[in-house]
């Protein structure tokens, strides 16, 4: 009730409006189109983040008004990134420890390891709808 909603908007025009500007452009019919989501579309939290959790699983329900381009989505969980850094501002280092603890991998991802699962998803003719979770194993704990 007290969320701000400049913030909660970012979310969508983000998520949403920036990948359907993007669609607006004229695509091969044949081609490969990858939205990255996230792990709050499966798995959202109490902690204001309901907004960022339906904006990224909104994003799953185009491969069928697209095809028959192949829509994919990658959903990561936490991934080393600069953008983790600015999000979690001063708590990144406590909040990293903890997820780091109770992951089966013990760490979390990387972007190179984002970026070759994208790859694969664009380069498989045959891999359409799916959504690709690399969490390091979070689902399961």
């Amino acid at each position: 009730m007290e969320a701000d909603l400049d913030h909660m908007r970012r979310a969508f025009d983000e998520r949403i409006w920036a990948a359907i500007r993007t669609l607006g452009h004229r695509l091969a019919e044949d081609g490969s189109i990858t939205f990255i989501s996230g792990v709050l579309a499966d798995r959202p939290n109490a902690m204001g983040t309901a907004m960022l959790a339906s904006a990224s699983a909104a994003m799953e329900a185009v491969a069928l008004e697209l095809a028959p381009r192949w829509v994919n989505i990658l959903s990561p969980g936490t991934t080393d990134t600069p953008l983790l850094a600015r999000t979690l501002g001063e708590g990144r280092d406590a909040y990293v420890a903890a997820l780091t603890e109770k992951l089966p991998l013990r760490r979390q991802g990387t972007a190179s390891e984002a970026g070759a699962a994208v790859v694969f998803l664009m380069s498989n003719g045959f891999m359409n709808g799916e959504t690709l979770q690399i969490d390091g194993g979070s689902r399961l704990v």
